[in-house]
Order: C-alpha cells, then sequence, then structure tokens
C-alpha cells in the first residue's frame, strides 16, 4: 500500500475542528463594498431612505456580509497549501445592520479523498452570529487541498 492510500485526512485536521473571526460592519465599509461592487440598493448608501425601511438603519448586502464570513476559511485553510476554493452557498437569514459586530464561526463537517484532484476536499459549515446573538447568515464551503509533493502518487 503506497503513503497516499493510508491517509484520510491533511495532517493536523479533523473533523469537527472549528474556527472564528470577529467581523465588524461600520456603514462607511458597507458603503465603501456596495460600491466596489457596483450594488447600487439604498439600503447600503442612504441613511434615510435605510432609516425609514423596516431594517431602521444602513444594512449590509449579502454579499458583503458573506465575503467577510467567507474570508475566514482561507485564513484558516493557510496551514496547509497550496489549496484553493471550489465552492459556496449562503442562506440569509437576517440582516446585518451598519455598526453591529458579529462572529463568523465555522466546523470542518466532512473531509473526502479526490485522488483525481490529487488532494482533499473539505467541507465546513457556518454561521455568522450578531452581537445580539442573532444568527444573520449560514453558509457552506467546499475547498481543496492539494496533497504535499512528498505524498503524491505517481502518474
Amino acid at each position: 500500500m503506497n503513503r497516499q492510500a493510508r491517509l484520510n485526512a491533511p495532517e493536523g485536521m479533523r473533523i469537527g475542528d472549528r474556527f472564528a473571526k470577529e467581523l465588524v460592519f461600520t456603514a462607511e465599509a458597507i458603503r465603501a463594498f456596495a460600491s466596489a461592487i457596483g450594488d447600487t440598493n439604498p439600503l447600503h448608501h442612504d441613511e434615510a431612505v435605510a432609516t425609514a425601511s423596516p431594517f431602521g438603519r444602513i444594512i449590509a448586502s449579502g454579499a458583503h456580509s458573506f465575503s467577510l464570513m467567507l474570508a475566514a476559511v482561507p485564513d484558516y485553510l493557510k496551514a496547509w497549501t497550496p489549496n484553493v476554493g471550489l465552492e459556496a452557498s449562503v442562506r440569509l437569514l437576517r440582516p446585518v445592520h451598519a455598526g453591529d459586530r458579529a462572529q463568523a464561526e465555522w466546523e470542518v463537517t466532512e473531509i473526502t479523498d479526490a485522488p483525481k484532484l490529487k488532494g482533499w476536499i473539505v467541507t465546513v459549515s457556518g454561521r455568522l452570529t450578531r452581537h445580539d446573538g442573532v444568527v444573520a447568515l449560514t453558509g457552506v464551503s467546499k475547498s481543496l487541498i492539494y496533497w504535499p509533493s512528498t505524498q503524491r502518487l505517481a502518474g
């Protein structure tokens, strides 16, 4: 049996591993992100419109909230390089308001050998919880961690 066949996960990674990242959403950052991606929704830019809305103040776009939440994944995976993201999905449950602090929390839920890709596919599931305890987003991300060169299969 070759060495690779004995490995079923990146060294030091286990199903159930958890990691987190603290986030802050300022009105300025919300406006800047929305502008950068061409999102002209006034709920992300206009204080008067946002205040008159059911949200009561400026809210971050779903793309903004999920991007910051998702950024915790490569921060965690940098210990196992090289790696690349393969896919991600999100459920937007509640708004994230200007002034909110939040925590992105992730858990490794699956590690699958991917011999054709010469690595492991790592699935993580996560949530973004606002400082008031409300879960605003949930998400899933899959990344490919390449086998270390000393452990790659020949040919």
